[in-house]
């Protein structure tokens, strides 16, 4: 699963529209549904600054290797 930035306006205007409707889910949701594991509040930030850094910097954010990547920090620290 990616995420990135509307590539015009009428792509956004749809992405509104779709928030609107209740289409839309929280990080957590997402995270829960790639990793099937409640994810803990420290995973959700991260995830949240990620987000943030590629919508900042115009990249698409793959989110399923960003969680694998922070699971692999998580088992190196312990």
């Amino acid at each position: 699963m990616t995420v990135r930035q509307p590539e015009d306006e009428d792509e956004y205007i749809k992405a509104v529209l779709a928030l609107a409707m209740g289409r839309g889910r929280s990080v957590a949701e997402v995270i829960e549904e790639i990793t099937g594991e409640i994810p803990d509040e420290a995973t959700v930030e991260a995830v949240r600054n990620r987000l943030q850094m590629g919508q900042e910097s115009n990249e698409t954010v793959d989110i399923a290797s960003l969680l694998e990547a922070l699971k692999g920090m998580q088992n190196a620290w312990q």
